[in-house]
């Protein structure tokens, strides 16, 4: 990408919805980029790979100034990217409508440092619930575990 695309540093970047896109995180907002790397070789330019990536939506973080988070499954189809501020709140957005679903205020004492939502493992099952269950966790303020359909 440009110099200019961004306007402070990305603080996080991980791969998203089965490998088809990136989120970055940029100040207060996050970037969705598809991307798409020509494996085509020129024998004037062999050791030069070409990768092209384009920005599909910008998505703002309510009232804060900086994502401190943020969680997004990559291993399975999941249309849930959940963001935590600066400001203590945690901003949930589903993806799949484009937009921020629910907002908790001060959800620890401190700024939320490490999102984790639960992928499921390879070597057992669960019941379909608890894939509605993530963990939140702030310095000097402990665990917290919460369920996505009643946002405690």
């Amino acid at each position: 990408q440009g110099k200019g695309m961004f306007h402070k540093a990305i603080r996080f970047a991980q791969f998203y919805f089965m490998d088809a896109f990136i989120l970055l995180c940029c100040g207060a907002e996050f970037h969705l980029l598809s991307f798409h790397v020509d494996t085509t070789k020129d024998d004037l330019k062999q050791y030069k790979q070409r990768i092209f990536c384009k920005l599909i939506q910008k998505f703002l973080m309510a009232s804060t100034m900086e994502i401190t988070s943020l969680s997004a499954v990559n291993d399975f189809y999941s249309y849930i990217v959940l963001t935590a501020g600066s400001n203590r709140a945690l901003e949930v957005f589903d993806l799949n409508e484009g937009r921020s679903t629910a907002v908790i205020p001060e959800v620890h004492s401190r700024s939320v440092h490490q999102i984790c939502q639960n992928k499921g493992s390879a070597f057992s099952t669960q019941q379909p619930e608890a894939y509605n269950l993530f963990v939140t966790t702030a310095v000097g303020d402990g665990i917290k575990l919460w369920d996505l359909r009643t946002l405690r």
